[in-house]
């Protein structure tokens, strides 16, 4: 019978499968939109695909703090592939494998939420940030929005004058009510997600706005300094931690961010270089399940 090792990327809008043929090494790979919930039915689907018996598996999932999810996502996967060593971890775990497939260094993820992950050559992981939108996040996208939303709400009670950025708010939200203004805002992270208005700053940086450019900044600022503290909390050897992986949709709106991160870095830990994720979440959840089988 063929053996297979599969990686689950398993994020909030799709769920990703890779699986790889050990005899033959040829590697395949198939997705499907996530379940609204977050659970593991989309992967018991895509489970079908594999053509031979799974040995080893490791999906990294969204939420996995939450003990239910982790716990559904385990009773499932061991159902589906009782022959299979599994292991469920955190989506930033196969992120950083994938991004980084030495597995020493650092990885930087900003997206709609933020969190710093890094090991060192003894294993030892790092995890700081990534608290979720309420407490933390800071250097996200909705980080960003949520201190554009406070300034305009401010400006809408006539805390201070409003600015072309306050302004471009409210005309996106179609209200200068500071009630209005906030329960809309509510309802577009809804639909849109919590980072709803970086691409309203990203336009607006671009268009010459210092407000806005001084937002990316600040965000910058906080990553680096997420990334200074799990620098010292990992031990890296002379040389180890030069490497930090920059990953996610606030990297990708331009170079906003990444002259400030940069600096920070150059300041802070001299040394250091930001590179490009070498491959895919998915790809290093595949490496972590191949390795457990090794």
């Amino acid at each position: 019978m063929k053996t297979f090792v599969v990686g689950i990327d398993a994020g909030g809008t799709s769920v990703r499968l890779r699986w790889k043929n050990l005899e033959s090494g040829i590697e395949e790979q198939a997705s499907l939109p996530a379940a609204p919930d977050g659970g593991p039915e989309p992967a018991l689907e895509l489970l079908h695909q594999v053509p031979g018996e799974v040995v080893a598996l490791v999906a990294g999932i969204t939420k996995v703090s939450r003990g239910e999810t982790k716990a559904a996502w385990e009773r499932a996967l061991g159902a589906a592939c009782p022959a299979a060593v599994v292991n469920i971890v955190p989506d930033f775990v196969v992120a950083f494998h994938g991004a980084v497939p030495e597995g020493v260094g650092l990885l930087c993820i900003a997206g709609t939420g933020s969190v710093i992950y890094g090991e060192n050559r003894a294993g030892k992981p790092v995890r700081v940030g990534g608290r979720g939108w309420e407490y933390g996040d800071e250097g996200s996208g909705a980080y960003v929005t949520a201190e554009l939303m406070r300034r305009t709400l401010r400006a809408c009670d006539g805390l201070w004058p409003q600015t072309p950025l306050t302004q471009a708010v409210c005309t996106t939200l179609e209200t200068e009510d500071a009630a209005l203004l906030g329960e809309w805002g509510r309802q577009r992270a809804l639909t849109f997600g919590r980072g709803f208005l970086v691409q309203l700053v990203a336009t607006s940086a671009q268009n010459g706005d210092d407000e806005a450019k001084g937002l990316f900044t600040g965000a910058a600022g906080w990553l680096a300094r997420y990334v200074r503290a799990a620098h010292a909390q990992l031990d890296f050897a002379d040389g180890e931690w030069a490497r930090v992986a920059c990953v996610g949709g606030m990297w990708e709106l331009g170079d906003w961010m990444r002259p400030a991160f940069e600096m920070l870095l150059a300041r802070w830990l001299p040394g250091v270089v930001t590179i490009a994720p070498q491959g895919t979440p998915c790809e290093g959840a595949l490496q972590l399940a191949e390795r457990s089988v090794l």
